[in-house]
């Protein structure tokens, strides 16, 4: 930095770059809140790639004719029980 008069604490600016300098924090902050984001979301995912993975395996053991029968009754008995709430009003769906 070149020497001046002016102690090195005092900084010459002008309006222009004040009013930058405030939009510059702006964005700073934004991207701040997006990154921690971010890092949620990479986290929310590596969590459901695990559990995919353990289903996936779990699945793999099972093989056979019961084991066949028994996840497509849990399936047929969970789409009863969902068009019944369905029909009664109850939950989320449409």
């Amino acid at each position: 930095m070149p020497d001046t008069n002016y102690p090195t604490g005092d900084l010459i600016g002008r309006g222009e770059f004040a009013m930058m300098d405030g939009r510059v924090r702006i964005l700073e902050r934004d991207m701040a809140l997006a990154k921690a984001t971010q890092n949620e979301t990479k986290t929310d995912v590596a969590s459901i790639k695990s559990g995919i993975a353990t289903i996936q395996a779990e699945l793999k053991t099972m093989r056979g004719w019961r084991q066949f029968l028994i996840t497509g009754g849990i399936g047929v008995g969970w789409g009863l029980v969902q068009g019944i709430m369905h029909l009664l009003g109850w939950g989320s769906a449409p």
